[in-house]
C-alpha cells in the first residue's frame, strides 16, 4: 500500500508542475480536478481495509472506483 501511495503522490506532483488536471473517482463518477485541489488528498491517509463478516472491502472506503 505504501508503494501505491508514493506513486500517487508522484503523479499529483507531476501534474501540478505541468499544470495538468487529474481524473479522480467521486460519487460513482470520474471527474477532473486541478492538481492543487488534489494536494490535500495525498496528505490524507485512507482508512485501512478490513473485512468483517457480511461486509466487503468496498464498505470501508468510497475513495476508489469499483473493480470489475
Amino acid at each position: 500500500m505504501q508503494a501505491l501511495t508514493e506513486a500517487v503522490a508522484k503523479v499529483v506532483e507531476d501534474h501540478r508542475r505541468r499544470g495538468k488536471p487529474l481524473a479522480v473517482w467521486r460519487d460513482g463518477k470520474a471527474v477532473w480536478i486541478s492538481a492543487e485541489e488534489a494536494a490535500p488528498i495525498r496528505k490524507t491517509r485512507l482508512p485501512r481495509r478490513t473485512k468483517s463478516h457480511g461486509a466487503s472491502s468496498r464498505d470501508v472506503s468510497d475513495a476508489s472506483p469499483p473493480s470489475h
